[in-house]
């Protein structure tokens, strides 16, 4: 018998290639494409969701983590929408990595002889790492290959363009830009059925990608600083994008460059979004040179994590993660601090014969 009180998903959706179910919630996940990000949301990422992405100051590891979700979808055989004004879709999508049949750089099980552990002998033959877990969701992928032609082409890849001419568009927005993203999404999910309420014979999922949201080449004039109301449009777009694909099988993935635009903006952005992450490397700070963080490339911030068809967020709480970019992955892990050996000062000490004091006192 079925257990009472949790949530049923039908059959139909079960059957979704690149999708599992959540027991708990009921609510159906899909891979991000980075296996370590997928275990620290709880199993994924839950369909209907925005997940923003606050990009690091140079925008460079941010724009991985969407190529590894783009890349993720088209493995999986779903639909990819992409969007940008600071680099070509084009571009983008030639650069995302090749899926690999295992993890391209397993971590050690085991240190060597010359990392033996010191605290007591019986320690020294238990793993220092916890052994790979088997993906019951998502794929390994190689940063130093790309995908073929052969696999882009059979894919299901929209890219959006901006339009020359805005006359026919109404005023929602200040910017006419954002209304017509919009609206392309929405004609996408309307011709693909991806719509809650749409019956296709083989139901699927849509990816939504968008590039470097509200940076400065989003601006009707480069040259023009942000007002008031352009600030507004971004966090009206954010409000307007989750209300879309929360009716609909989508989830949208969308990075902003935060340490551009106005704190009340950014709040607003991130109370209108479902997952929140922030990427602070190290590149440019004092902490690019700590010998404790070397191995390490920026903190790896979850912001906010919604709680979808539950009462309890899966929030990690205040265990603090970094992200590491390798040579073949980008992986997110623990921050473990190695005890601060040789900083203290040395404390002048006296005998045991010398302290002056009675017999009796130690």
């Amino acid at each position: 018998m079925e257990e009472q009180g949790k949530p049923k998903l039908p059959k139909s959706v079960l059957n979704i290639p690149g999708t599992k179910a959540d027991i708990q919630s009921g609510q159906l996940l899909i891979s991000s494409g980075i296996p370590s990000l997928d275990e620290l949301l709880g199993g994924g990422l839950p369909v209907g969701t925005v997940v923003l992405i606050e990009e690091d100051q140079y925008g460079s590891y941010s724009k991985i983590m969407l190529k590894y979700f783009l890349a993720e979808g088209i493995v999986s055989g779903h639909s990819t929408f992409i969007a940008s004004q600071d680099t070509s879709t084009d571009n983008i999508i030639r650069e995302l990595p090749a899926v690999s049949g295992s993890d391209p750089e397993p971590e050690q099980a085991n240190a060597g002889d010359s990392a033996k552990m010191t605290i007591a002998f019986r320690y020294q033959n238990l793993p220092t790492i916890e052994k790979q877990k088997s993906l019951q969701i998502g794929h390994y992928y190689d940063l130093t290959k790309v995908m073929s032609h052969d696999v882009l082409n059979n894919a299901d890849i929209h890219h959006w363009n901006k339009l020359n001419d805005y006359n026919n568009i109404p005023d929602t927005f200040s910017n006419p830009t954002f209304h017509h993203l919009l609206q392309s999404v929405k004609d996408k999910i309307k011709k693909g059925e991806f719509a809650v309420a749409d019956k296709p014979e083989h139901r699927s999922v849509l990816r939504i990608g968008i590039h470097a949201l509200g940076s400065p080449m989003w601006l009707p004039n480069s040259s023009a600083g942000f007002s008031i109301k352009q600030s507004r449009d971004l966090d009206m777009f954010v409000f307007c994008l989750r209300a879309i694909v929360r009716s609909a099988f989508a989830v949208a993935f969308v990075t902003v460059p935060s340490h551009l635009l106005e704190k009340c903006s950014l709040e607003r952005c991130i109370y209108s979004s479902d997952i929140v992450i922030r990427l602070q490397s190290f590149a440019g700070t004092e902490l690019e040179n700590n010998p404790i963080l070397s191995d390490h490339h920026g903190y790896f911030q979850v912001i906010k994590l919604a709680a979808i068809n539950s009462f309890v967020s899966k929030h990690p709480g205040s265990v603090e993660y970094t992200f590491k970019l390798k040579r073949k992955k980008f992986c997110i892990e623990k921050l473990h601090l190695p005890p601060a050996f040789g900083d203290e000062k040395e404390i002048p000490t006296m005998g045991c014969g010398s302290s002056g004091k009675h017999l009796l006192e130690f």
